[in-house]
């Protein structure tokens, strides 16, 4: 075999190592792409998912709200001493804590 041909196979190698090597890096990055694609996917997923019930708990809260404040308007039209006598005593208890952290 002479000095020419051994270049040219030595050449020839290693053009086909550099070309598996290629392919290899390119399966491997489209494979990467793939799993950051999907991992995307169920992040977007799953913030739509927190999102709508985000919007759930506000609209229950909501709803708890105006019900407790209906239910705190009824109470004081209907008995208006008593809820007077109430918001004394709970001036006094908020009073007394706040001296006692003083």
């Amino acid at each position: 075999m002479s000095l020419t041909s051994q270049i040219t196979n030595r050449a020839q190698e290693a053009q086909d190592a550099i070309a598996k090597a290629s392919a290899n890096a390119a399966a491997r990055a489209a494979s990467f792409a793939e799993d950051v694609s999907a991992k995307v996917d169920n992040a977007d997923t799953a913030l739509a998912t927190v999102a709508q019930q985000s919007r759930d708990v506000a609209e229950k809260a909501k709803t708890a709200t105006e019900g407790f404040r209906a239910t705190v308007e009824d109470t004081v039209r209907e008995q208006p001493i008593t809820a007077l006598l109430l918001a004394i005593a709970g001036g006094f208890l908020v009073g007394a804590m706040w001296k006692t952290r003083s």
